[in-house]
């Protein structure tokens, strides 16, 4: 049985987390960038309603907190490629376990069910 500090420490840890990849938009960020680096324009294609403005908020706090790297201008037409860093590609194996729940469950989440 975990003791009371341990548990108010684990459950704190997991906040810090959860408000990490939380919010609308980090998520989706970090799911496309799983698959593959890719460019700021692409990101901006895939994630259909944001705006340039908070793509960028978005991509330079997950750079800030080591999950996204910036490579600047080493690729055709000199553009710049956001992938995840080493601990970003460990958040993988959670990611595709919230895609599982959230094919599972998003309608009744939603209230369609």
């Amino acid at each position: 049985m975990i003791n009371p500090d341990e548990r108010k420490t684990n459950i704190r840890d997991v906040s810090d987390v959860l408000e990490l990849i939380g919010g609308r938009w980090r998520g989706s960020i970090i799911a496309y960038l799983c698959e593959s680096p890719r460019r700021f324009s692409e990101l901006k294609a895939e994630l259909n309603n944001i705006t340039p403005r908070i793509l960028t908020r978005e991509l330079r706090y997950l750079e800030m907190n080591k999950i996204v790297y910036l490579e600047k201008g080493t690729h055709a037409g000199n553009s710049s490629i956001y992938g995840l860093t080493v601990r970003g590609l460990s958040i993988g194996p959670m990611m595709e376990e919230y895609t599982k729940w959230a094919i599972k469950h998003r309608k009744v989440v939603l209230g369609k069910d």
